[in-house]
């Protein structure tokens, strides 16, 4: 047998999403160019954007969208 690797790949850099237009939580993550975590609700699929700013923004890991 092969030797496979048991590294663990890395986790993607996400945030908590409370949606409030179904009442459910979900992650969303960060997109490929770095600019904004991007997701939609579960279960309507009501996309969210939450752009990355260089200053004036959150440090929060958890926000709410409607």
């Amino acid at each position: 047998m092969a030797d496979q690797d048991a590294s663990p790949s890395p986790q993607r850099p996400s945030v908590g999403v409370h949606f409030k237009c179904c009442n459910v939580y979900s992650r969303i993550y960060l997109n490929h160019s770095a600019t904004a975590y991007t997701g939609h609700c579960p279960r309507c699929a009501c996309p969210i954007e939450i752009p990355i700013v260089e200053e004036g923004g959150s440090s929060s890991n958890f926000f709410t969208g409607s």
